[in-house]
């Protein structure tokens, strides 16, 4: 228990992150001779140790029942930037009591699609499923007016158009190099969905729980043509089965997101999945 802590705490630290889901840890655990995973049902072994409570820091943020958080250990809480230690009633307090502009979730949830509906291509070429919009509502993807941390944008547009991000940047993340970067993402076929409608702090129950409706939005939106890029390791554990053996073309690409010490394994990652739908041809 003490060299998984550590590994993982090590890396929670090395990469900025305030905390890890079991499918993605044990995944690496397992890269690093640790604890060895399960082909089958993948997060598994880790799960196992978590129900008998062998992380005393871990928590699930909605109740029993609901998904696993590994933040960094007390052992290594040195930056103000990690999780706090709660239990798990203090924590799911927590969330529940969080506002972003309302305290509305559908009103929440009205928003963000308004937003993404504003620049939904006629006919979608590349369907990109990521994990969710983040806690801090106003870094959303399809938002044209935002000052830092949005990962995702800057990450798919360096890959897709790296000129149009240099200006941009350069520009200070003017908000109608912005618009223009978009109406570009929009009129090349691409549009982005996620696995939940909320930012995961909203969301009450395991993220697997909104695979029904995932379903229910990619038919909405796609065609038999339309390719489906899955963005973010856990997106990839929890949806790649499971559509793929419902929609035609699902990229069986496992895309690291791209965070703080992810964004260069990103763009290897993501341009292996353009490639494989045929967008450099």
């Amino acid at each position: 228990m003490n060299a998984i802590t550590k590994f993982l705490d090590d890396y929670l630290i090395r990469t900025g992150r305030t905390g890890i889901d079991p499918v993605e840890a044990n995944k690496l655990l397992e890269k690093a001779g640790i604890l060895k995973d399960s082909l089958d049902r993948p997060g598994l072994p880790l799960r196992k140790k978590l129900r008998n409570g062998e992380f005393p820091h871990a928590f699930q943020s909605g109740g029993k029942g609901s998904s696993w958080t590994i933040p960094i250990s007390s052992k290594s809480k040195v930056h103000n930037s990690n999780y706090p230690i709660t239990s798990q009633l203090q924590e799911k307090k927590k969330l529940s009591n969080m506002t972003i502009q309302t305290n509305d979730i559908s009103q929440l949830r009205n928003q963000i699609e308004k937003a993404r509906l504003k620049y939904k291509p006629e006919k979608i070429k590349y369907l990109l499923i990521a994990e969710a919009a983040p806690d801090g509502i106003e870094r959303f993807f399809y938002y044209e007016n935002v000052r830092q941390h949005d990962y995702l944008f800057l990450g798919v547009v360096e890959a897709l158009y790296p000129k149009m991000k240099e200006h941009f940047l350069s520009s200070g993340r003017n908000s109608e190099i912005k618009h223009k970067i978009l109406k570009k993402f929009q009129q090349d076929g691409f549009y982005l969905l996620d696995l939940s409608d909320v930012p995961i702090s909203f969301l009450q129950t395991d993220l697997a729980s909104q695979l029904p409706n995932l379903t229910k939005k990619i038919d909405s939106v796609a065609n038999e043509d339309t390719k489906i890029i899955l963005i973010k390791a856990n997106v990839y554990d929890i949806t790649f089965h499971y559509l793929n053996q419902r929609f035609k073309n699902v990229i069986d690409q496992r895309i690291t997101f791209p965070g703080q010490g992810g964004q260069r394994k990103f763009q290897v990652e993501f341009k292996q999945a353009l490639r494989k739908c045929g967008y450099f041809d």
